[in-house]
């Protein structure tokens, strides 16, 4: 399996060799350009030789110059030592002929100009041109041979600069695809892991997902991930043993209420008994008593069962309209008089939902927004792309990563005039067994029963407070279509 260790140490490595490859190329070309400044120096050499020995040789002619002769000698000596050391060097410039040729010009050359004193005076004429002609012939070859150089030296400068280019291009070029590899595989799923750090911080995402399969960051999705998923199942259980605890509380507020309607129900019981000739009139009184009382601790009983009781939701498609409108009519009797409630919601509109888990979400917002004060109070429903409140106060729970990535979602907006949610309490509301109401007048549950509702349809609930006042509370549902009319984005 592939790492970002091995990833990095193999840029590296890569670049070093790439560095010392140019290291390598930068000092051959340096060898090889001081072997050639030598060669044109041992070539520059044998010419000096060649100038000094036409030079004693015209001494010689012009002036008698015999003591030149021993400096003759000495740089023939010099002209023979230059082409026996850089013999290879010479051979590269002009060939084995060409030197070959020049060994035995300079060779004999000395040996005719030494002679030259011997020479009769008859001769001297015909053995001072043959020394001419050798001479010109030598000065004329070296002339040739150092012009070859030059060109051969101009000729590995050029070379040697075009190589030094091309390396450095090379050494360029691979530290850019280093740099871009490294982006790739390296720094871009690094990235990744930030943006996706991010999402689940603001609750977009549930999970990390694996930008690549390195070792590294597989590690540690995988541990994150699994740190995750142990902190939800620790959180889950806290909040299971809070709603225990708070269910033996819970119990002994609910056998408080029943209480007062069965001691009630005790008395009544008791006066027909002990009077059975009452007036008939007496006996209806108890009787519709014990029957009122009765349904109070009915109700009572009901009320609890539906708070703590949590159903699989039956899913079934239902119009959004019809759902509102007859979880309305469930909540109408219980509403105070003087409150207003309307609907918008087009009749097309349709959701897949457990509709008497819908009604309880729906009798629950309203019921608390007239409780709260509110004297209006609307109910709209239309179909949206997901987008968070860029609101500051707004307070998002349920799974909003689950509708974000649906396609579309369906918007349930419930909004009151009333006097809103105190900032102090906001972070509470959908907390189990948490109520602004006085003791004994509610049981705290309704907002988390609605927040908990949301959560099993995959959605989420978000509470904003509009500038104008009051609540607004939007609850999400992810849909797997848009539908065909009421889109807005």
């Amino acid at each position: 399996m592939v790492s970002l260790r091995s990833k990095i140490l193999g840029v590296y490595a890569i670049s070093k060799l790439t560095l010392l490859a140019f290291a390598i190329i930068v000092f051959a070309d340096l060898h090889y350009l001081y072997r050639q400044i030598e060669a044109g120096q041992a070539v520059a050499d044998l010419r000096r030789s060649a100038l000094e020995m036409r030079r004693d040789e015209k001494n010689l002619f012009l002036y008698g110059d015999l003591d030149g002769l021993t400096h003759f000698t000495r740089e023939a000596d010099e002209a023979r030592r230059l082409l026996a050391t850089f013999r290879a060097t010479f051979v590269g410039i002009a060939g084995e002929t060409d030197v070959r040729r020049l060994e035995t010009l300079i060779d004999d050359y000395a040996a005719a100009v030494r002679t030259y004193p011997s020479v009769s005076p008859a001769h001297r004429d015909a053995a001072s041109d043959a020394i001419r002609t050798q001479g010109s012939a030598l000065y004329q070859t070296t002339r040739d041979m150092l012009t070859r150089e030059r060109v051969i030296l101009a000729k590995a400068t050029q070379g040697a600069r075009n190589m030094l280019f091309i390396a450095l291009v090379t050494v360029v070029f691979i530290g850019l695809a280093g740099g871009v590899y490294l982006l790739h595989s390296v720094v871009r799923p690094l990235k990744r892991l930030e943006q996706d750090l991010s999402a689940i911080d603001e609750g977009r995402a549930n999970e990390l997902t694996r930008p690549s399969n390195d070792r590294e960051i597989r590690s540690f999705v995988e541990a994150f991930n699994a740190m995750l998923a142990h902190m939800r199942a620790q959180q889950a259980q806290v909040r299971q043993n809070e709603k225990v605890a708070a269910l033996g509380v819970l119990a002994s507020g609910v056998a408080h209420e029943l209480n007062n309607p069965l001691s009630n129900i005790s008395t009544s019981a008791q006066l027909l008994l002990e009077d059975a000739d009452a007036d008939p009139e007496m006996k209806t009184l108890w009787l519709t008593q014990i029957d009122g009382e009765t349904e109070r601790a009915r109700r009572i009983v009901r009320r609890l069962l539906d708070s703590v009781r949590k159903p699989q939701p039956n899913l079934r498609t239902h119009g959004v309209a019809d759902l509102i409108q007859s979880s309305l009519r469930l909540v109408d009797s219980q509403l105070p008089a003087g409150i207003h409630v309307c609907v918008d919601a087009a009749p097309e509109l349709e959701c897949t939902a457990d509709r008497e888990r819908m009604h309880q979400v729906f009798i629950n917002l309203v019921k608390n927004a007239a409780d709260a004060g509110a004297r209006h109070i609307s109910v709209s429903a239309a179909e949206k792309r997901w987008r968070a409140s860029s609101e500051p106060n707004a307070l998002i729970a349920g799974d909003p990563a689950a509708v974000a990535a649906a396609p579309m979602a369906l918007r349930l907006c419930v909004r009151d005039d009333g006097p809103g949610i105190p900032d102090a309490v906001r972070d509470k509301i959908f907390h189990p067994f948490f109520t602004t109401r006085d003791a004994g007048d509610g049981t705290g549950l309704g907002l988390y029963l609605v927040e908990e509702i949301v959560a099993e349809h995959a959605g989420c609930i978000v509470l904003t407070t509009p500038p104008e006042g009051g609540s607004c509370f939007s609850i999400w549902l992810p849909t797997r279509t848009p539908a065909s009319t009421g889109l807005s984005t």
